[in-house]
């Protein structure tokens, strides 16, 4: 297994480029600074081959709807030997999950509401000619006709690789999938095909110094077609995964939902915690944590 700096190494020979200031490091890449506005993302890891090329016309594709703030575009992606990189656009800010922490309570407000401010118009992007489901998900892609079909074929194959961990951590387990599957049952299938971020919490997005939020990044293979509360789901619970959010935080996050999309929308947005808490539940072993945030959320149904 090759070291990051020996990865970074081989890249930048191939690329001719002499180099790169690190900018920072996710769960499966590591990202440097090239100049030129550009930057370098190097994945660790095996990676789908498949992968990239979606990836990168996906970007490209973004950048035909006029969005106030900006999206990831890739330039080139590539592979030096098993090392799979692209360079992509140097996007404006920084991760709001790092500026936040240090915001006053008033500042704190003014961004979530940006924050929430920004899912409007990523949501306006309708595709209604392509099948509800994952856009960039290759390893194990599911795209159905109907929206409910969607969500059941989804959680099906998750269980597939979690249903042992949970059947010993959740002895309800069971009666939990049952209650899913007819909640499923009960949604209405004329469901919009909004571009669906899936994996919307502060960690991927980025913001100025006050907060604002500056873009979007990370579409990822949770990105889909679907329904936009989805994204509300994460945008509100995802943040759970942080200590230094308050009760005051959810507090006004829970009111500007209220206020912008009306409060009965929390029982679906409260079915898609449901599904998010299983759809990440094959994850014991890499991502403990992720995964007892997941417990919590299906203990709380018994």
């Amino acid at each position: 297994m090759k070291t990051a700096k020996e990865r970074l190494v081989a890249v930048l020979r191939h690329l001719k480029i002499k180099d790169a200031t690190p900018l920072g490091q996710g769960m499966t890449s590591t990202i440097y600074d090239i100049g030129d506005g550009r930057v370098l993302r190097i994945y660790f890891g095996p990676q789908d081959e498949r992968y990239f090329p979606r990836l990168r016309a996906f970007s490209q594709q973004l950048q035909q709807y006029e969005l106030p703030y900006a999206v990831p575009y890739i330039y080139e992606n590539g592979a030096v030997e098993d090392t799979h990189f692209h360079i992509e656009r140097r996007l404006p800010g920084q991760e709001l999950a790092q500026v936040f922490p240090r915001l006053t309570r008033r500042e704190r407000e003014r961004s979530l509401s940006s924050f929430l401010d920004a899912l409007p118009p990523l949501h306006s992007i309708q595709w209604p000619h392509q099948l509800f489901g994952e856009q960039l998900n290759v390893e194990e892609e599911i795209a159905t006709k109907t929206w409910p079909n969607y969500l059941h074929e989804r959680i099906s194959a998750t269980l597939a690789h979690s249903y042992a961990d949970l059947q010993e951590d959740l002895p309800a387990v069971d009666r939990i999938i049952h209650t899913y599957r007819q909640q499923v049952n009960a949604l209405p299938c004329q469901t919009p095909k909004c571009l669906v971020h899936g994996d919307y919490f502060l960690g991927n997005v980025l913001c100025d110094e006050r907060g604002i939020l500056t873009a979007i990044v990370d579409f990822s293979p949770l990105t889909l077609v679907g329904d936009p509360l989805m994204d509300l789901a994460g945008a509100y619970y995802f943040c759970q995964i942080f200590d230094f959010v308050t009760e005051a935080d959810y507090r006004f996050l829970r009111q500007q939902i209220d206020q912008r999309y009306g409060p009965r929308r929390w029982q679906r947005i409260d079915f898609y915690y449901t599904f998010y808490s299983l759809r990440f539940s094959d994850c014991k072993g890499p991502d403990n944590h992720t995964y007892r945030w997941c417990l919590r959320r299906l203990r709380g149904l018994c």
